[in-house]
């Protein structure tokens, strides 16, 4: 879980309280490396066989390969400008978004560490019949969502959740990759 910088992951708990804590979270880069790599080995392998000769269709080669590694990489480049965060200086910063950590409630940051993961999540929906799947669903419709903080339609795949509560009593869905670090973090900053 040490995926945080100065202060967050693992031995965190003996780091400091309040506006002193530092933490970021790391993005995972391993997929974005190895198609720009696939695609880089790709295009000098076009180059040596096309060049000098067919120097258009290299371009072309060039072009559509710069294309697919936008489409391919598309997921953590969204990841990277919705999903980023961030907590300095008392502030909580989700993508674009920035909120002050006095505002979450310590009673939800408490909650959030028993929500299931998504996995826990599915594993006890399959184990449910249909009426009680019913029923979840009709007593979901009366409720408002979670807004998702940072923007963007839904969690991206990769990531967990946790929702938190603002003391305005707005539910905040953030996503994460590292949900013990971050709630780690949080309760933190969040002490006095």
């Amino acid at each position: 879980m040490g995926s945080g910088r100065e202060g967050s992951g693992e031995g965190a708990s003996t780091a400091s309280l309040g506006p002193a804590v530092v933490y970021t979270e790391q993005l995972p880069r391993r997929w974005m490396i190895a198609t720009t790599m696939v695609l880089a080995v790709w295009i000098v392998y076009q180059a040596s066989v096309l060049l000098p000769e067919d120097s258009t269709v290299w371009f072309v080669v060039l072009g559509f390969s710069t294309l697919m590694v936008l489409v391919f990489n598309a997921v953590p480049i969204s990841k990277r400008i919705y999903n980023r965060i961030r907590i300095q200086g008392g502030r909580l910063t989700v993508g674009r978004e920035t909120i002050p950590v006095e505002s979450l409630t310590l009673d939800s940051l408490r909650e959030a560490r028993d929500q299931p993961t998504d996995a826990e999540f599915v594993a006890s929906l399959a184990s449910r019949s249909r009426e009680e799947l019913a029923e979840l669903r009709r007593s979901g419709r009366a409720a408002r969502p979670p807004r998702i903080m940072g923007g963007g339609w839904s969690v991206p795949m990769g990531m967990d959740q946790i929702v938190v509560e603002t003391a305005e009593g707005e539910s905040l869905l953030i996503p994460t990759h590292h949900r013990g670090a971050l709630l780690d973090a949080l309760l933190r900053a969040r002490q006095v």
